[in-house]
Order: structure tokens, then sequence, then C-alpha cells
């Protein structure tokens, strides 16, 4: 059998070349190709296209996990912003412990206790039994209950911005998280790359220390731009598709004009998607629907049967300033 094979390797011009379905074997011919290098280009395509995956999967995966850890670190904060809150809902029961105190000082002994047992004139008088720091007297620990009930209501108002504030960056960590899991070219992990460099909040330690060389674009309206939006053609219709947060943005607040119409996913991530329009033109019902589906199809939720999209004139998207991209309000006017 070795000899067999020896010989068959030897002999080239009896030698056929086949792509199998994950490899490349050789296979006896009787006809002679007429490359004679054809074997040689075809291997070396071959493992050209198989480097290159292997590259791209350790860039999208080291790109990857950039992203997850900010999004891991920031559901922690998120978890952390919600015990404070919980903690601040307790603010009225020291406001409490303290009006009841004040109230009852004339009846209470002068030293300091463990405890104390009043009437509750909030609550039809029942008894009510209030913990008390034995290192202080009873109308120092009213005080400090006054004071814990301040901080707690103060607390409330910021740790509520900051909830807001995190729940956003969840939601844009999270579109960039699905950008990344439906890229596909190693160009797409640069641009995702480029995006996130930007972004404070993915300037981490070892972000900084990395050595991945990424080209910087503008994306403006007068300049040749890095800008290769995904495209349709719907019955002498061009739709476009962003393909990351930055095309998004470009896509729909720069490139589209206002009469043009803008799709996207309702609450769910996915992509911009621009149907061009021109001004005054009348735009069939079946249109729209197609323009739709296409935004559904390039969303999180392209497997879902049922997918809510929201449309409107571009001229209705706003987007607030200093917003990241992706970030749009719509403003029916």
């Amino acid at each position: 059998m070795y000899e067999y094979i020896l010989e068959t390797v030897n002999n080239l011009d009896n030698l056929e070349f086949r792509k199998l379905e994950k490899d490349y074997v050789l296979v006896p011919s009787k006809e002679r190709h007429e490359d004679e290098f054809k074997i040689n280009y075809e291997i070396d395509k071959y493992y050209t296209n198989k480097e290159n995956s292997a590259n791209f999967k350790v860039y999208r995966n080291s790109v990857l996990k950039l992203i997850l850890g900010t999004l891991k670190k920031y559901n922690k904060r998120l978890v952390n912003i919600q015990n404070k809150l919980e903690q601040c809902e307790d603010r009225d029961k020291y406001k409490l412990y303290g009006e009841l105190i004040t109230a009852n000082l004339y009846k209470i002994p002068d030293k300091n206790l463990e405890s104390i047992e009043l009437e509750n004139y909030y609550d039809n008088n029942k008894k009510i039994v209030i913990p008390l720091d034995k290192k202080y007297l009873p109308s120092d620990n009213a005080k400090r209950y006054f004071k814990k009930y301040n901080k707690l209501k103060n607390a409330k108002v910021v740790v509520t911005k900051q909830k807001e504030e995190t729940i956003r960056e969840l939601d844009y960590i999270e579109s960039v998280v699905y950008e990344i899991e439906n890229c596909t070219t190693l160009e797409g992990i640069d641009e995702i790359y480029e995006e996130i460099s930007e972004n404070e909040i993915f300037k981490t330690k070892e972000m900084k220390t990395r050595k991945m060389k990424v080209k910087k674009t503008r994306l403006t309206r007068n300049k040749t731009v890095k800008f290769n939006p995904i495209k349709y053609s719907v019955e002498d219709h061009t739709i476009l598709v962003g393909r990351n947060n930055k095309e998004n943005d470009y896509l729909t607040m720069k490139y589209a004009r206002k009469t043009d119409y803008w799709f996207h996913t309702k609450d769910i991530h996915g992509s911009h998607v621009i149907l061009k329009v021109e001004p005054n033109e009348k735009i069939d019902e079946e249109i729209l629907i197609k323009s739709a589906q296409i935004c559904a199809f390039h969303s999180k939720a392209r497997n879902s049967s049922n997918v809510p999209v929201d449309y409107c004139k571009v001229k209705f998207v706003k987007k607030p300033t200093g917003a990241k991209p992706r970030l749009c309000n719509l403003q029916f006017l």
C-alpha cells in the first residue's frame, strides 16, 4: 500500500486534485491537467484561507474578550447600584425612628440604652421597638437617624442617575457584542476595535498595552471614507444596512437624506436600515414591509417569527448631544 501511494505521488501526471468539504486530497486520474501548477495553486490557496481564518478567530476572540470583560464589570456595577437603591428604600424608617425618639425624649431615660419601645402615632399608636447604639444617648441616636435618613435620601438621587447611565452603557456594550458576533472579516474587526478604543468605558489596562494597529478614519460626507454598508435592491429602490455602530451612526445622521426612511428593530439590537427615497416620492406599503424584513434579518432577533420594527422619515431621527454611536431618539413632529 505504501509503495502504491509513493508511486502515485511521484507521478503527478496521473493525479487529480479534488476538494472535499473541509480539505483537499490527491486521487489517481487518467486525464492530464492543462495547468501543471494547479495543484500548487490550490494547496497554497487552501492553506492561505486556513491561516486567514485562524488569524480572524484569534483577533475576534481577543477583542471579544475585552468587550465581555467590560460587560461583566458593568453588570457587577449594576448589581451594586441595585443593592444601594434597596438600602435607600429604608430611609423613611430611619426618619420615623428619629421623629419618635425626639417626640418622646421627655419620658425616655437620659442614659445609654440598647433599644426602646415607643408608640407609633403614624400607625394607630402601635408599639414599635427602636434599636439604639448603646455608645450614644437616645437624643444622639435620634440625630444619627436623621443624618442617616438625609444621607440615603441624597444617595437615592445620585444612585438612580448612576443606574440610568449604567443601563445605557450596558445597552451600548451589548450592541458591540452583537456587532462582533456577526462580523466576518478582519476589516470589520478593525472597525469595531477602532470604535471601542475611542470609548472611555473600554479603557482597560489590557487595552492600553495592546499593540493592535487601527487606521483612524473620520466618517464625513465630503471625504473619502471607510464606508461600505450592505446594499439591497428592491423594485428599483436601494436599501442600505449599517455593519457596525459607527457605520450606523454615519449612515443615519450624515449619509441619509431627510426624505429617506429609517428602520430599526424595536428595543432589539440590530443595524440601522435606510430606504433611499426621492423627494415627494410615494412609497408602496410592500416596499416598506420588505425594508422592515431586511431590518429584522440584520438584528439579534433574525430567527424570531415576529419582530417589531420602528420606522420613520430620517428627518424625525434625532441624536442626543454627546450620545454614543447607534443611540438615537425618535421625535415625531
